[in-house]
């Protein structure tokens, strides 16, 4: 799973504008970048008329379109669970670093930024959790990092510290030295091996993993 974090507000209050200025500035640090936007009225990705269309009308469960260049993957779902659109997050950017999610303010696992702006919405929203920092264009009242949203370098700054702060956990020692390692190789690692020991869990086992410790020993032969 990469790292998630939900841009949230209001309608109209500025989280693609804001999505789109964060997209860049996390390229060009190095980072690769996926955006998920919730459609609460619902989308087209094809054409009426077009095949692909024609499948979907016809009561095709999942629709598959690819070229050289994209894909794009539909299915038809009955009810909207929360723990099937992470699985759906897990899936499809299980090779990206960041995800940023716009709405889908309801999830509880993802650490959110909420959006104020002037005129629109000046409160904070008391209901949402996991809400880490506020971006705002006035001066706001509250024991959160707040940025204007024109500080995008200072913005991207603070959610890499968030990601730093989880990879921290991640350590490697070797004869009882503990090996440097930057982020992406702790994110490496964590990655690693959760995806080896994860599979070998009891299956009646739903206890969250909290800690891995594993031991090798290389003897001369």
């Amino acid at each position: 799973m990469p790292f998630l974090f939900g841009i949230v507000g209001r309608s109209d209050v500025g989280k693609t504008t804001l999505i789109l200025k964060l997209v860049p500035e996390l390229i060009k640090r190095g980072y690769r970048v996926g955006v998920v936007k919730n459609c609460p009225h619902g989308f087209d990705l094809d054409r009426e008329g077009k095949d692909s269309w024609k499948f979907y009308q016809k009561g095709a469960e999942g629709v598959f379109l690819a070229s050289p260049q994209r894909f794009a993957f539909v299915e038809r779902i009955k009810e909207e669970r929360e723990e099937d659109i992470l699985k759906y997050f897990s899936l499809l950017f299980y090779s990206f670093d960041v995800v940023l999610v716009e709405g889908f303010s309801n999830l509880r696992e993802i650490k959110k930024i909420e959006l104020l702006r002037e005129g629109i919405s000046q409160k904070i929203n008391p209901s949402l959790e996991k809400v880490i920092a506020v971006v705002s264009d006035f001066e706001i009242n509250t024991d959160k990092p707040v940025f204007n949203p024109q500080e995008i370098g200072k913005i991207v700054d603070f959610m890499e510290k968030v990601m730093e702060k989880i990879t921290d956990k991640v350590e490697v020692i070797v004869n009882g030295e503990k090996l440097p390692l930057n982020f992406f190789l702790k994110k490496m690692v964590r990655n690693l091996v959760l995806a080896v020991v994860d599979p070998l869990k009891r299956k009646d086992e739903k206890e969250e993993i909290k800690e891995v410790i594993i031991k090798v020993s290389r003897e001369d032969r």
